[in-house]
């Protein structure tokens, strides 16, 4: 059977959210999550370990409480190109309350005989669907759709067993991704339990200045010649690589490069910790690349500095008249440490654990560029269901 054009708003349809008030944003952790803009990933998905979550104490009207499933997507972009205009994401059923907020789209798929959920959910995360939200968007700097703009979108549709196929070979790419994402979570998790563990009852202090280098990065995005090594900006730190990020070719020292393994803290703005695991970047301005120092191992300095953070953060949000940063002071501060017997004693076990987290993130971005490859092929036409099969069979 041929492949069909059909109008999304005769398969499916948009609904608003609700305008949540800031001031009854929580930070209670029982509370539900109110979905913002900020917790889409640029491929699709959420990026919760990589976003702020907001919580809400208020009342609100239980018609914007999501439900496992639930396929959302976002209405709004900061950026003139409209990259993250339309990128979907699939409420998780894992415990949590999630909240319907303003600027997000609900999809509620009407014609499931016609149109497979998941295939939809893969297929709004491709160039074709966001090129025409952003050719029918309002605004110049912020561009704004709607759920009319959006039901307008035009899909082509394959037979609805073959819809299904393909959301199998794309879902098991992101199974496995999910699987990654699971094993890092647990593995941070465990190593920051057993440092806490190691610090009960340590009496032993010395400033973090002292335990690394905190090397700066300088303004690389300046006369960027659009190609060559990424330039690591707060931005690629917090959503990845997307159409805004800049490349240089320039010859910087080695230490303004960051290779996979490395940690980088963006001392400005998100104030945040990044195990790097992407190809060898170079470090912009207001991101210092920590350098353990005096043998210190790598999983020590990353987890006494996220330790840190609460305290610098509340800093930043003090001198917030424009973007909160702290200052290198703040670093000469001394924060507790385990003994050095004991840093030996559990270091194989803690870099095992560090090495395990960082193989798994490298893993998840060849799996990314697998399925982000595949994806605009399968949902055009352009590859058969059994050429993906075998090219996701080489890499899940």
């Amino acid at each position: 059977m041929k492949w069909r054009s059909r109008r999304l708003g005769d398969l499916a349809t948009v609904e608003h959210g609700w305008p949540f008030k800031s001031q009854c944003f929580s930070e209670a952790p029982h509370d539900p999550v109110v979905l913002a803009i900020g917790n889409f990933d640029y491929s699709g998905g959420f990026r919760f370990d990589r976003s702020t979550v907001k919580r809400y104490s208020g009342d609100y009207p239980v018609q914007y409480r999501l439900a496992p499933g639930d396929i959302v997507l976002v209405m709004t972009c900061q950026t003139a190109g409209g990259e993250i205009l339309g990128v979907p994401a699939i409420v998780p059923r894992d415990g949590e309350t999630y909240l319907h907020n303003q600027r997000i789209g609900k999809v509620v798929i009407a014609a499931s005989d016609a149109l497979d959920r998941q295939f939809f959910y893969h297929w709004a995360r491709t160039p074709l669907f966001n090129r025409q939200l952003v050719a029918t968007a309002s605004g110049s700097k912020i561009l704004h759709t709607a759920p009319g703009r959006i039901e307008a979108a035009s899909i082509d549709l394959p037979p609805i067993a073959e819809q299904r196929a393909m959301a199998e070979v794309l879902g098991a790419i992101d199974d496995k991704i999910a699987a990654n994402t699971n094993l890092v979570r647990a593995a941070d998790d465990l190593s920051s339990a057993h440092l806490t563990r190691m610090l009960a009852n340590s009496e032993v202090a010395m400033p973090l200045s002292g335990l690394a280098q905190f090397i700066n990065g300088k303004a690389f995005t300046k006369d960027a010649t659009g190609t060559g090594r990424v330039v690591i900006r707060i931005a690629e730190l917090n959503s990845g690589i997307g159409g805004s990020t800049v490349y240089n070719d320039i010859d910087v020292a080695e230490h303004h490069l960051a290779r996979p393994g490395d940690l980088l803290f963006a001392w400005s703005g998100s104030l945040t910790v990044h195990r790097w695991s992407r190809p060898e970047g170079i470090v912009n301005q207001h991101i210092f690349k920590v350098v353990p120092g005096d043998g210190h191992p790598m999983w020590l300095v990353n987890g006494v500095l996220r330790r840190k953070l609460v305290e610098f953060r509340g800093i930043a949000a003090d001198k917030a008249t424009t973007m909160g940063h702290i200052q290198r002071r703040h670093l000469d501060e001394c924060v507790p440490v385990p003994p050095r017997d004991d840093i030996a004693r559990h270091d194989l076990a803690m870099t095992a654990l560090w090495d395990r987290a960082l193989a798994a993130e490298v893993e998840s971005l060849k799996l990314t560029e697998t399925r982000d490859e595949l994806l605009p092929l399968l949902m055009s036409g352009k590859v058969r269901v059994k050429d993906a099969e075998k090219a996701v069979e080489e890499v899940v």
